[in-house]
């Protein structure tokens, strides 16, 4: 190739190069920005004043600049200061700037620490600074020992998030009552909480659902937490060995290969801070202050009082524009905290406004029960006047509805209840029929009709069912009649039961009981589907429709048969509870056997995660 010829050959891959970059250029034209990977970066403080840890630091306002700008979230429930403060301090972001006020006085020779936990984020993404906490000394040494674990609910293990966790070097019991803390922190979204810059001697640690927000237990229906152990925090230095990598080395050929190469191994001190894994389990005493929650008349027939916790006895009512006495029939469930009164004479009806005094207990301001006398008008709903076709003859009977839990797809170990709306009298009038169905063929059944409660709301009809087989149930017209004359009409309701097929069995052989265990079957939900007592090393639960189940276990200190909490004055802690760690996948026709030894895996490892739900501070309170 001649010398010309070179040049215009160059010439051609050089408009060729050029070319190319010139088309990808127009054809990105149109793009737009593209765009950067998400910033999931926390801010980070780069100055303060005082600085970190700072000496004989004397001034209210504390000052921190980051590298972005930030924001505080929810600064009042978030932000906590150590020690404890009685009046709250002023908590502010300023653009890269947060400023913190304090109120109080300043001590001399005391560690202050400010405890943001995860309220610190940056403006744009929202990225948190986990668990940042600020500390300084208004004297020559700043205090820097620990202490460190988990709350947890004492009922069903779940996590507590937000709740004031403080120590007292104080040791008696009145501590916790008299005095506010002397240090303190709260807990995170996974119930873990560390007590920072404490200093050297003994302590006991609470766990405090501060709703005075005086960081001191003095209402009954606060939640609380505490152990009788008595701790020393100390500080251990370890060796800690870490080993270093290259990121890429160069071959023989000259190519950087990506893989890591141990470099080498690096000791380091390390200071380790104990006790580190103290567990403590929260509750709230047996104490529910009683008042009246509402009254209400939904229609002209009757009126409904509600309080907030049992009654010993029923309130006293003293109709003011009525009469009451025997033209009232009272309604109340086993707590005497909801009553409904009946009214039977149709004269009440008419009246619009029921006029009443009522006399019952309520829990005054010292948390004592004393009584109370309220004046209460009733007013009943309008009338709706709705414009009927005339109808020749007779108005046609209305009869007294019944309701009914019999239907197909039965359990045979269920039993059959008739209920009402309005309390009713039986079997003044007609019978009952129950029969089976043989091959094609309705033989008759004994059975009878139970009430299950002093109003006659609710009855049951008392038989024995087989699976797989058919029943139906007959009640004869004017069996049953309310307490306004309106009589039932005659009804019949068909029962399937489900074949044996249909159903799971689960056996836990129990690795340790003592006699006072009792295990409940939970749903998805946590919620109880059926307990048994354990008296001996298997136990079964039978007939279970298929499905995912879970298991509980609480120790029946006192025999009565529920799980009962704790109570402070008397240093009782809530019966304990555990979880099998498991879930039980059950399938039709299975009979599923496990083996649980309840003590055997740590506590905090036991609740299964699709159970587990984080409780904070609010819904507590």
């Amino acid at each position: 190739m001649n010398r010309h010829n070179k040049g215009q050959f160059f010439l051609l891959i050089a408009a060729v190069v050029v070319s190319y970059f010139v088309v990808i250029a127009c054809a990105n034209r149109g793009a737009g920005p593209q765009g950067g990977p998400k910033d999931i970066t926390p801010p980070h403080p780069i100055k303060s004043t005082p600085k970190l840890n700072a000496l004989n630091y004397k001034k209210n306002r504390i000052e921190i600049i980051f590298d972005e700008i930030v924001q505080v979230e929810k600064a009042f429930d978030n932000v906590i200061i150590s020690p404890p403060q009685k009046q709250m301090p002023v908590v502010k972001a300023l653009g890269k700037r947060i400023v913190v006020d304090l109120k109080d006085t300043i001590q001399e020779n005391t560690t202050y620490t400010v405890f943001f936990g995860d309220a610190i984020v940056d403006n744009n993404e929202h990225n948190p600074l986990p668990n940042y906490t600020f500390s300084f000394s208004t004297g020559n040494t700043i205090d820097s020992l620990q202490m460190s674990g988990t709350l947890i609910n004492a009922s069903d293990l779940n996590p507590l998030s937000g709740i004031v966790v403080g120590i007292h070097s104080d040791l008696s019991d009145s501590a916790f009552i008299k005095k506010p803390f002397d240090r303190i922190t709260k807990t995170d979204k996974n119930g873990h909480f560390s007590v920072s810059n404490i200093k050297e001697g003994k302590y006991r640690i609470y766990a405090l659902g501060d709703i005075g927000n005086n960081f001191k237990f003095d209402q009954p229906n606060e939640l609380i937490a505490f152990t009788d152990t008595v701790f020393v925090p100390y500080c251990r230095t370890i060796q800690q060995t870490d080993t270093v990598y290259r990121d890429s080395i160069v071959t023989n050929r000259g190519i950087r290969d990506t893989v890591k190469v141990l470099d080498t191994i690096v000791n380091r001190r390390r200071n380790m801070f104990f006790p580190d894994s103290i567990i403590l389990k929260a509750f709230t005493e047996d104490f529910v202050k009683q008042y009246l929650v509402k009254s209400e008349r939904k229609d002209r027939q009757h009126f409904s009082l509600y309080f907030n916790a049992p009654n010993e006895k029923l309130p006293t009512v003293e109709a003011l524009n009525f009469s009451f006495d025997d033209k009232v029939f009272i309604q109340s469930n086993n707590r005497k905290d909801s009553i409904t009164y009946w009214l039977k004479d149709s004269l009440t009806w008419s009246v619009d406004t029921l006029k009443l005094k009522l006399t019952y207990q309520k829990t005054d301001s010292t948390n004592m029960l004393v009584t109370q006398v309220d004046t209460l008008s009733l007013r009943a709903p309008k009338r709706v006047v709705k414009n009927k076709p005339k109808s020749k003859g007779k108005p046609k009977q209305e009869f007294l509805p019944v309701r009914s839990n019999a239907s197909t797809g039965f359990n045979f170990f269920d039993d059959i209840y008739i209920d009402f709306s309005i309390p009713t009298s039986y079997g003044l009038r007609g019978n009952v029929l129950f029969e089976q169905k043989v091959d094609t063929v309705w033989k008759p059944m004994p059975a009878t009709i139970e009430r299950l409660d002093s109003t006659g709301l609710k009855y049951a009809v008392r038989t024995t069912l087989k699976p797989s087989a058919e029943y139906r149930l007959t009640v004869d017209s004017a069996y049953f009649s309310d307490i306004y004359g309106r009589v039932s009409d005659k009804f019949t309701s068909n029962i399937t039961c489900k074949p044996k097929e249909e159903y799971a069995s689960l056996t836990l052989e129990m690795g340790l009981y003592t006699g006072k265990e009792i295990v409940e079957l939970l749903n998805k939900e946590d919620k109880v589907i059926r307990s048994v007592k354990v008296d001996k090393n298997k136990i079964k639960f039978e007939y279970l429709d298929a499905g995912t189940y879970y298991a509980r276990l609480f120790v029946d200190e006192n025999g009565n048969g529920k799980w009962d909490t704790g109570d402070y004055d008397t240093k009782k802690q809530p019966e304990e509870v555990y979880y099998y760690p498991y879930d039980f996948q059950l399938r039709q026709m299975w009979d599923a056997e496990e083996y649980w030894h309840y003590k055997e895996i740590p506590i905090l490892e036991q609740k299964p995660q699709a159970l587990k739900k984080e409780v904070n501070n609010k819904k507590q309170n």
